[in-house]
């Protein structure tokens, strides 16, 4: 009896555990269900309805293939010749994302298309991008698979957050980058452009040594990259900024590793995103190395502060995150840390890299464009006189007199936006004019498009005219709204008037040392590397100013 009970207890638990097993099958296999089939399906509907099409997805990967295909092809054409020229109509603005403009020239402005699981919707019509930018709620929020992505070099700082947590990280931060603590930053930018300007110069009298005339050729993007990452450096770190100078190095090779079409639409495979693959150690390395580095310059800080040694009283970014984090998380030291070092790596991101590609893209214009490159150099000289006098750029008054340099500028950055895409996740369901969009739907705008449209910027869309953004932004085209270098609606670039003032920084010191033409070997090719790069730099020829004012 007793064995026969045993038995039946036996079969009971087998049977109850297979029951459990067969359970947590079927839930899964509706969660899956849910989330591969019926959610996308939901989400195209819904569009659908509304009259927005787009190219067919097959499943289980939407329009991958498709994409991958046009992007061979497209890649293939543009490496057969790159351009030696400067006309912006060239195949290198459609060569970086080609689905973009074959899909809009057969569904029209605004379309739908997937990548998988993942639903998308361009937007290349300007009423709607007005509507987006209106848009405050939190429902409408950073892609949470390029967050993902993205997370060994962003980490969850302010770029890869939403809703509530991104709130507050925006609030802590923003007051960080208004004009009156940009303003204390002014001497690390003289400073640190006026020993480059010192190391062109040395440059250019070497190449005089060898035979050559007053003038050098340089490829001058690695430059001012170390220029911009010094003054973020001693902006961020203040005495240790040469750990800074480290992290930066280590965060662009990671950027580069990370810079493909399929990390930012999401269509990364199973091998790319999950096994121990070369490329995964070798990042996965860069971001154990970059977390230690900014742990130690956070411990260093504490060590600091606590035996009162370190300058309080300075107030560089790294103290005033270290001092918010403690107020705000208390005892939670784990929770701390991440903060603090996820939002360092974000200021380097963002306050560093772009800045250098946008003071390059500039110069470049400026070099090819002689005429504006004088402009800009008497508006200087004409404001400024002795523009190397120290701390020359702490008159506030004067530095907005600069209105030429301004132009040009904004110029630069409608040409040569360093961001190429503009993207957000519909974190519930928005309304954008009469289109309800769906939660889940990520929408994507193509800035080199609309910045070159010339149904909103005239028949000289492609042209460098500065002239055109005389009278600002809001007087330069049909649709001002569709300008968006520094993003759009309520996460614009919290770093937007630092990048501004070092770049005029920038700018006019190299104009009142140097003169600039483009090099007869420069080879016109932007490519896109997270941000939009120069793929074989840019080079210039450069030659001292004459009779600069003494």
């Amino acid at each position: 009896m007793k064995g026969e009970e045993s038995t039946m207890k036996e079969k009971e638990i087998y049977f109850s555990v297979l029951l459990v097993a067969v359970s947590i099958i079927i839930v899964l296999a509706k969660l899956v269900l849910e989330e591969v089939w019926l959610i996308p399906k939901r989400i195209r509907s819904v569009l659908e309805k509304q009259g927005i099409t787009g190219p067919k997805p097959s499943f289980p990967y939407g329009n991958i293939s498709e994409m991958q295909r046009i992007q061979i092809q497209s890649q293939s054409h543009s490496d057969e010749s790159p351009s030696t020229s400067l006309s912006f109509s060239d195949p290198w603005l459609h060569s970086l994302f080609p689905y973009f403009n074959k899909w809009k020239q057969h569904y029209g402005p605004i379309y739908m298309y997937s990548t998988g699981i993942k639903q998308h919707l361009y937007i290349g019509k300007p009423e709607l991008i007005k509507e987006l930018k209106l848009i405050k709620s939190l429902d409408l929020g950073r892609p949470t698979h390029l967050a993902k992505t993205l997370k060994a070099l962003l980490g969850t700082g302010i770029l890869g957050s939403n809703g509530p947590e991104w709130s507050f990280q925006r609030n802590l931060i923003a007051p960080e980058f208004f004009l009156t603590k940009v303003k204390k930053m002014v001497g690390f930018m003289e400073e640190s452009t006026m020993t480059m300007i010192r190391t062109w110069e040395r440059r250019i009298i070497e190449f005089q040594r060898e035979g050559g005339k007053e003038i050098a050729e340089m490829v001058i993007d690695d430059d001012l990259k170390a220029l911009t990452a010094d003054v973020i450096s001693k902006a961020c770190f203040g005495s240790s900024y040469d750990k800074g100078n480290q992290i930066f190095a280590k965060l662009a090779t990671m950027q580069t590793a990370l810079a493909k079409p399929s990390v930012l639409f999401g269509f990364l495979s199973l091998r790319s995103r999950f096994l121990p693959t070369k490329a995964n150690k070798d990042i996965g390395k860069l971001k154990e190395e970059v977390e230690t580095l900014i742990l130690k310059a956070i411990n260093d800080r504490v060590v600091e502060n606590q035996k009162g040694s370190g300058n309080q009283n300075q107030k560089d970014f790294l103290q005033v995150i270290l001092e918010n984090a403690a107020t705000t998380f208390g005892n939670k030291h784990e929770e701390m840390k991440r903060f603090i070092v996820d939002n360092c790596k974000t200021i380097y991101f963002a306050g560093a890299e772009s800045v250098s590609i946008a003071a390059t893209w500039t110069m470049m214009l400026l070099a090819s464009h002689p005429q504006w490159q004088q402009r800009v150099r008497s508006e200087i000289l004409d404001t400024y006189g002795n523009i190397m006098s120290p701390n020359c750029f702490h008159d506030m008054g004067k530095f907005r007199n600069l209105k030429t340099l301004t132009m040009v500028i904004q110029e630069s950055l409608r040409l040569y936006s360093p961001a190429v895409a503009a993207s957000r996740e519909a974190l519930g369901e928005i309304k954008l004019r009469e289109f309800v969009v769906p939660k889940g739907i990520n929408i994507w705008l193509f800035i080199p498009e609309l910045h070159r449209d010339a149904e909103i910027w005239g028949p000289d869309a492609n042209e460098f005219n500065p002239e055109r953004f005389a009278n600002g932004v809001s007087e330069a085209c049909k649709y001002p709204q569709v300008y968006i270098p520094f993003g759009l609606g309520s996460r614009t670039c919290l770093g937007q008037t630092f990048a501004m003032v070092q770049l005029k920084i920038i700018i006019s010191l190299l104009l009142s040392n140097f003169s600039f033409s483009l090099s007869p070997n420069y080879r016109h090719s932007p490519v896109y590397n997270l941000l939009l790069m120069p793929k074989y730099g840019v080079k210039l020829i450069v030659s001292r100013v004459q009779n600069v004012q003494a």
